[in-house]
């Protein structure tokens, strides 16, 4: 009996111990896996020179959410395109995804580091950084590896950390070495010797101002599936324009422009509504008013909820203006805008002050769904509202463009009155009006195409695409002080081009399953503040 219960309290002491230990494995692991998923940790191996990171994260959460949206067709389209990256890149090495690679990966990391070696060949090494949120299944993968003879594996130390140099049976050779949690990938060596110097103490991408916020943050889009980091925007142009032949360069203007960028950070994640992405740009210095204020909806209001896309604005003149400074120095840009002068000056236009020059107020621009009249054949016309302080400047434009109409074979001039606002249109025989235009007030202009939206567009809907519930539902959870919207009904564009037979035939059908996912698209930017720029564009997928 005395033996018996000996025996018993062994058995129970050996199973506390077990459970203990399982605990304690499971808490270790869970810890692991938590640190491994965080980019800030990854930036701690990267070393400060980095250009550029971005950080794939294993974020379950926002996979699972993802897997509520899309259509079976879709989902079909994921299952074949995994079978065939297994196929196509595993399967000859009897490597499985799910069962090799995924127990073990944790967040991934790509940087782009600056090349300090003037041996290096190229002013950028490229650098992965694996995280590994359990070692016992990178180590059963690493032994399935070695056993496969046609890779040729080189092992050496530096600072006390073993690199392997890996070549497969293509040629291809890549350096490998674990550093704590961490698996560092690189072509060249000098990419992983960089990254244990940082592992062991010298100064990392994480010590750069503003890195732990922008890699935590994820530029503030929820569930996070990737973020990308450029810590020093004009060093990455830099580095990837250097070495361009003279006639790719990018012009000296341009490069002026882009230099005004400080750094840049975006994430995409998945929220109720769907994909998101953010982009937060800091500037090195302000720019001037005009090309920081906001606009207002009011002049999307005239457009009916049958509005397919729309994008409004403020102040063309200014974005034409920057244009016209950007296209000095660059060839084909100065090309395109020489071209654009002659075309118009050719019928006596001044485009820089008589077509651009008075358009210094809000517009907004709009395809429209419509069956009726002329619009028939085609199904869609367009819309146009431009806000101007120079009426006398868009009329002499005005002026000129009937005179240049009417001298077309066929084509005449009409005036009639649409309750109180006067409208000139452009008819052609055997068409009726296919243009029309007219002052809603005494600064806004409207011009639409096709008879039937001339009507539409000087009235105000009863069911307006301001409030309606495609609009509000993609851009609805955007930000509400911008410097506009575009906004693109993907579902009623698809209705619209599947009534014409080539679609089916010029569109490839992967390219119509994705399209088909998508109910809209939104996209907008404001300023947070004066140096501050946020860009977010919403996909609405599809339940």
């Amino acid at each position: 009996m005395k033996k018996l219960y000996e025996k018993s309290h062994f058995l129970i002491a050996g199973a506390a111990i077990i459970a203990a230990g399982s605990i304690a494995t499971y808490f270790y692991l869970r810890n692991v896996a938590a640190k491994v998923s965080n980019p800030l940790n990854s930036a701690q191996i990267v070393p400060e020179s980095a250009i550029m990171a971005s950080f794939i994260h294993p974020n379950q959460q926002a996979l699972n959410k993802l897997q509520q949206f899309g259509t079976p067709e879709t989902r079909k389209l994921i299952s074949q395109s995994y079978a065939e990256f297994q196929q196509k890149n595993l399967a000859e090495a009897n490597i499985d995804w799910q069962k090799d690679i995924q127990p073990w990966l944790g967040g991934v990391m790509l940087a782009f580091v600056s090349a300090e070696s003037e041996q290096d060949v190229d002013s950028v090494n490229l650098l992965m950084l694996v995280g590994i949120k359990n070692k016992l299944e990178l180590w059963k993968f690493a032994n399935k590896l070695k056993g496969d003879e046609e890779n040729q594996v080189i092992e050496r130390k530096y600072q006390g950390v073993t690199i392997r140099e890996v070549t497969d049976e293509s040629g291809k050779t890549f350096n490998l070495a674990i550093l704590g949690d961490y698996l560092a990938i690189a072509p060249l060596a000098a990419a992983v010797e960089d990254a244990i110097d940082t592992f062991q103490g010298q100064a990392s991408l994480a010590m750069q101002e503003d890195a732990a916020e922008s890699l935590q943050q994820s530029a503030g889009v929820e569930n996070a599936l990737a973020t990308i980091f450029i810590p020093n925007y004009s060093e990455l142009i830099k580095a990837f324009t250097d070495d361009l032949p003279e006639n790719e360069k990018l012009s000296t203007a341009s490069l002026g422009q882009l230099e005004k960028i400080d750094s840049v950070v975006m994430g995409i994640g998945v929220d109720d509504a769907g994909l998101r992405l953010r982009t937060v740009t800091k500037l090195n210095s302000p720019l001037s008013p005009e090309q920081t204020e906001t606009a207002s909806v009011e002049v999307l209001q005239r457009f009916p909820a049958e509005t397919m896309m729309s994008i409004n604005g403020k102040n063309i003149s200014s974005a034409w203006s920057q244009f016209v400074v950007q296209a000095q120095g660059s060839e084909d840009l100065q090309d395109l805008l020489e071209m654009v002068r002659k075309t118009l000056k050719d019928v006596d236009l001044d485009v820089d002050r008589e077509v651009f020059g008075w358009m210094d107020g809000e517009f907004a621009i709009g395809l429209i769904r419509s069956n009726e009249g002329i619009l028939a054949q085609t199904g869609v016309g367009g819309g146009m509202i431009l806000e101007t302080s120079d009426r006398f400047a868009a009329n002499g434009m005005l002026r000129k463009l009937n005179r240049i109409a009417v001298e077309q074979p066929g084509v005449s001039l009409k005036e009639r009155q649409v309750g109180e606002i006067s409208v000139t249109e452009w008819q052609m025989i055997g068409i009726g009006s296919f243009l029309g235009y007219g002052w809603l007030d005494d600064d806004s202009l409207f011009v639409a195409l096709g008879e039937p939206l001339i009507e539409v567009m000087t009235t105000m809907p009863d069911n307006g695409l301001i409030g309606s519930e495609s609009f509000e539902e993609v851009v609805g959870s955007l930000p509400r002080s911008n410097q506009g919207y575009f906004y693109l009904n993907v579902e009623q564009m698809m209705v619209w081009a599947n009534r014409y037979p080539f679609v089916n035939v010029i569109m490839p059908r992967d390219v119509k399953v994705v399209l088909s996912s998508i109910r809209g698209i939104g996209v907008t930017a404001s300023w947070s503040d004066e140096l501050t720029n946020e860009m977010e564009m919403l996909w609405v997928l599809q339940k």
